[in-house]
């Protein structure tokens, strides 16, 4: 096949190959470069891997190293929105928890875990992220008839546990949250 192509196409063919190529290599010492023994959050593992599809696929389709370069930007945006929305989702979480713990009648802790996205790679996933909110004391009214109570929060992330105790207050006749600094 390739002795059918013109020599202009096999040109750009062998400029996009090297182009992805290195696109892949970046990907892989990138990844491969965490520090501190921690994994990149999800975000950054998302524009990592959107970039080097997004780079192939447009230097595929357009047969051209600005095809390359369109596609990594393209595939970037869009790893990132959705790597984004994975941290997003262990946010989400949190607050349940939170939530859960204001609302409890006991000093029982309220756990989720919430698993990686599942990825391509020959490597293995990183462990699934827990997050726990328990109350650490009981209600206090407020002069303005809101009510507070401190929640100990915890993450466990690529292994890293991270633990604070944080006041909430909710004013009276609300279902909203919010954290007080002490």
């Amino acid at each position: 096949m390739i002795g059918t192509m013109s020599a202009a196409t096999q040109i750009r063919m062998r400029v996009l190959a090297r182009v992805t190529g290195l696109v892949f290599a970046c990907v892989i010492a990138t990844g491969c470069m965490t520090g501190n023994d921690s994994q990149p959050s999800n975000q950054t593992t998302g524009t990592i891997f959107g970039a080097a599809l997004g780079g192939a696929v447009g230097g595929l389709a357009f047969g051209s190293a600005g095809g390359v370069v369109g596609g990594a930007l393209v595939g970037a945006l869009a790893g990132n929105l959705v790597g984004r929305a994975l941290d997003d989702q262990e946010r989400r979480r949190l607050a349940e928890a939170t939530q859960r713990a204001y609302a409890s009648d006991t000093d029982e802790a309220t756990v989720y875990t919430v698993e990686p996205a599942k990825t391509n790679s020959s490597a293995p996933p990183p462990p699934p992220t827990v997050v726990a909110a328990k109350p650490a004391g009981p209600k206090t009214v407020r002069p303005d008839g809101g009510t507070c109570r401190p929640i100990e929060l915890t993450a466990t992330k690529n292994g890293q546990t991270t633990r604070e105790t944080t006041t909430f207050c909710q004013a009276s006749g609300s279902s909203e949250l919010k954290p007080v600094s002490v």
